[in-house]
């Protein structure tokens, strides 16, 4: 469901090749230009659809507050917020309006029409906009300041586009700003509204650029650091492999515990993507793939990774092979699509008579999720940490086993951080430690845990040992 904004229009449109392309259009001053080249761009690079889709939908929510901020600036009822406060109003002395408008994005995200910023509980009121969890402000603090940078590179050619003639110098302060609209009569209402949100869109992104250069200006307030782990808990996954009825459901999961894959990887795979006889699976490059062989992109999803080679872990290596065998001769449909896991209902052709079936992978993610969520009750895991783990869990997974208790040939357990960004296949190691950083926390309680046990002479303690959960799926397998 697409996010509803009050001052603009964004649109997903394809041209008569059927190729994707977004338009984004102001209510009061018609297309936003920049918007429009900088996502546009993003699909000429093949990036994945949902990401396009998802920062689409954050420089238009971002949009739809930068115009509504623009006019409230100037408002009787934003005035007088001010001078209830002090504090804020002799800020008002210094800053620019522009950076009045940046500052309060972020608390216009967080906290809505509770934000104690006037300008942005004033704009939340005017837009319906509600408070939004801290991951998708993060997000989205992301993706305006990797706009405004690189537009900021484009900006003098997007001059060209634009008529700046008459237009308010709006980077300096609100005051200013006020005195030079004062100064211009013999404009209707509709006329002053154009002449301003045109005077902050023009300056949108050379201002934007000089705010998110300042360091911490975006910082989001600090938060207690949850105890909810991200990864599917170690002892509860063979409970739930074992619960799941479909061969085609049990190989794409063990793909993704046993592999790390995403679960867009895994759904992806294709039979040349497989060596049954040696037990190899390897990835390929999306964005080759959906030029040589015409794939929607509206179904490319994922990240681009650093190689292509995963490495598959037991039992779930074993598990994989044995459900994929059994998948191919019972349940995958009589079909010649390269892709190894299909849909189950295929479309008839109505000349032919012929069935077709997609790639599992062109499956809504709503589909996707009611399967898991399915499986998971079917497992009997309905305690409350499983309602906050999603598909993406079993990647998590991977990399706390690989990184904390995965055996090795010199009796240690667990990889170094640089082993395990391979087997993740990431481009930073800064994305590897985000996973071992929850790790962390756990260790710290069990250390404290061994602090206890050590005090009370409780040498039982040690008798146990972190292996030996993963046993259940070889076993029943």
């Amino acid at each position: 469901m697409s996010r509803k904004t009050k001052n603009l229009l964004k649109r997903e449109l394809r041209d008569s090749d059927g190729i994707v392309f977004y338009s984004f259009m102001s209510n009061t001053t018609g297309r936003l230009i920049e918007v429009e080249e900088h996502i546009n761009a993003m699909i000429l690079k093949s990036l994945p659809y949902n990401t396009v889709k998802a920062k689409a939908s954050d420089l238009a929510k971002f949009y739809d507050f930068y115009i509504e901020a623009s006019s409230v600036l100037h408002s009787d009822e934003y005035i007088a917020a001010v001078n209830q406060n002090s504090a804020i109003a002799a800020s008002h002395e210094i800053r620019s309006a522009l950076t009045l408008i940046f500052d309060g994005y972020v608390s216009y995200l967080l906290d809505g029409k509770d934000s104690k910023n006037p300008l942005a509980s004033i704009c939340a009121k005017n837009t319906n906009s509600t408070p939004l969890k801290r991951s998708s402000v993060t997000r989205m603090i992301s993706s305006l300041c990797d706009f405004v940078l690189a537009s900021n590179a484009l900006e003098h050619s997007l001059q060209y586009e634009r008529d700046t003639d008459g237009l308010i110098d709006v980077s300096q302060k609100l005051t200013d700003v006020a005195q030079n609209l004062g100064e211009i009569r013999n404009l209707s209402h509709r006329e002053r509204a154009i002449l301003v949100e045109k005077s902050y869109l023009a300056s949108c992104i050379s201002g934007g650029a000089k705010v998110t250069r300042i360091k911490n200006f975006f910082k989001l307030p600090r938060v207690p650091k949850s105890d909810d782990n991200k990864y599917f808990p170690l002892e509860s996954v063979g409970q739930f492999l074992l619960s799941v009825e479909s061969h085609r459901d049990r190989a794409i999961y063990a793909l993704c515990f046993g592999g790390g894959l995403r679960i867009s990887e895994a759904s992806s795979i294709r039979f040349e993507d497989i060596d049954i006889i040696n037990e190899r699976v390897k990835l390929h490059d999306k964005k080759t793939t959906s030029y040589l062989e015409s794939v929607n992109y509206t179904n490319i999803a994922g990240k681009s990774v650093d190689h292509y080679s995963v490495h598959l872990i037991e039992p779930f290596k074993t598990f994989f092979f044995d459900e994929l065998t059994q998948y191919l001769e019972e349940e995958r449909p009589d079909s010649n699509n390269p892709y190894l896991f299909l849909q189950k209902r295929g479309t008839k052709n109505k000349l032919t008579g012929e069935i077709t079936y997609s790639p599992y992978y062109y499956s809504k993610n709503s589909t996707i999720s009611e399967a898991w969520d399915k499986y998971l009750i079917k497992a009997g895991l309905t305690e409350d940490k499983y309602s906050e783990i999603s598909t993406h869990s079993m990647r998590h997974f991977y990399a706390v086993y690989m990184g904390n208790f995965a055996p090795r040939a010199d009796g240690s357990r667990g990889y170094s951080d640089a082993e395990v960004q391979y087997f993740m296949r990431h481009s930073s190691l800064k994305s590897t430690k985000i996973y071992k950083k929850e790790v962390f926390e756990e260790m710290c309680r069990r250390i404290e845990e061994t602090n206890t046990a050590l005090v009370s002479k409780e040498t039982a303690f040690y008798e146990g040992h972190p292996i030996g959960h993963l046993n259940i799926i070889q076993n029943q397998s």
